[in-house]
């Protein structure tokens, strides 16, 4: 059982980390990533991408970072070093957080106060709560044991307005709802119990109810999961016929619920209903014009922007990340008219690092916070010493 369990778990963290594992195959990060003998950043800034963070964990990474000297910047610092209106220190880098968990506030923001650093949190405007009870309900059962304390409910308005007042976390835009969108009829699963293991839904593609977005994503067993890519792909989106998708939530109801899918040929059996259906009926599945789809990208951009500039008295939302790592060049024009200056990525594969003259529209990131420890100093760590640190972090917490 053990062992099937590891082979689970690998499977499972390759499909998690694979943009990863591509970045490290591909030699994308920077070259003090791969050669521990690097002295020097060689002028340029790393950004890191981190999410919720192991109270003891990061903090050991503050303690590596205070101790070697290294130095944090903010959002408009790091463009402005881009432009070249500023200096920049030899050993600086960035800090960036994506979604604004609580977990930011709980521990984050005091252990940056505690070691005099700072960072930079992306946040997704229309899903901040105005107060600690208004939120979307969580399913605690979907919550992965890989989370850390306050990492499943966001940051209300009260805390994000003091860390930004404090100016220790320079909040900015991961778009107004995070979502990600059918991009065709191809149907590639169906929603079973426990099927997303993150946090307010946030993995499952957004689809209508009556022309009406449901942003909470709780969708009913058996929902068909149709190909799926973010909202900044570039992609037209797919509707789905709501018909079909009643044939198979009905069907999951009628057939014991969760108990259907006890079954193991419940996939198979729910793809006989929606082939039944297709033989039966006109498909009533429709994709988007591009206008319709230049329009939504664009809201996303511009209606966070102006919620966080609200929210936030005297803020300005210069700043935008993409959701997944995923934009296009469409995304990347409509940002430009929303009024941005910079756009984060994840892995950029012609671009490994940050360095003066870069195009701001191309700021890439190191997806890993555990690449800290590649950085030059005292207690560096080899490449391959982290990776195993990590694999065996994982089966630790997933064999708990």
């Amino acid at each position: 059982m053990i062992n099937r369990n590891i082979s689970q778990i690998i499977k499972n963290g390759y499909k998690k980390n694979y943009r990863e594992y591509f970045a490290l195959k591909n030699k994308l990060y920077p070259q003090f990533v791969f050669d521990s003998t690097l002295k020097t950043l060689r002028d340029e800034i790393p950004v890191f991408t981190l999410h919720s963070v192991n109270p003891k964990k990061f903090e050991e990474q503050l303690v590596f970072l205070s101790e070697n000297n290294y130095n944090t910047i903010n959002a408009d610092n790091l463009y402005e070093y881009l432009i070249g209106t500023r200096k920049i220190e030899e050993r600086t880098i960035v800090l960036t957080f994506d979604d604004g968990w609580k977990n930011l506030y709980t521990v984050v923001y005091p252990l940056l106060k505690k070691y005099a650093f700072k960072a930079v949190c992306f946040l997704i405007a229309n899903l901040i709560p105005e107060k600690e009870s208004e939120t979307f309900e969580i399913d605690t059962e979907k919550v992965n044991n890989n989370f850390y304390p306050d990492s499943n409910i966001l940051c209300n308005w009260d805390e994000i307005a003091e860390m930004e007042n404090s100016g220790v976390i320079d909040f900015q835009s991961h778009s107004m709802n995070h979502y990600l969108i059918s991009i065709s009829p191809v149907i590639k699963d169906f929603i079973f119990p426990n099927y997303d293991g993150y946090a307010l839904n946030l993995d499952i593609p957004l689809l209508q109810f009556d022309d009406k977005e449901n942003y909470s994503r709780s969708l009913a067993l058996g929902t068909p999961i149709y190909e799926n890519d973010s909202r900044f792909s570039g992609k037209k989106r797919f509707f789905d016929d709501e018909k079909l998708r009643d044939e198979c939530t009905d069907f999951v109801k009628n057939n014991g619920e969760r108990e259907f899918f006890k079954n193991p040929n419940w996939r198979a059996k729910l793809n006989k209903i929606v082939q039944n259906y297709k033989k039966n009926n006109t498909e009533a599945g429709f994709y988007e014009n591009e206008m319709v789809m230049k329009e939504c990208i664009f809201n996303e951009l511009s209606e966070s922007k102006k919620t966080i500039e609200n929210k936030l008295v005297g803020k300005k939302a210069n700043h935008f990340c993409y959701p997944w790592w995923v934009g296009s060049k469409i995304a990347l024009e409509l940002s430009k008219e929303a009024g941005y200056i910079t756009n984060f990525w994840g892995v950029i594969p012609e671009k490994r690092t940050n360095k003066i003259g870069d195009d701001p529209f191309k700021i890439s990131r190191i997806l890993s916070d555990d690449f800290i420890y590649s950085l030059p100093g005292k207690g560096r760590k080899t490449l391959g010493k982290i990776i195993l640190d990590k694999f065996s972090s994982e089966i630790k917490n997933k064999l708990k």
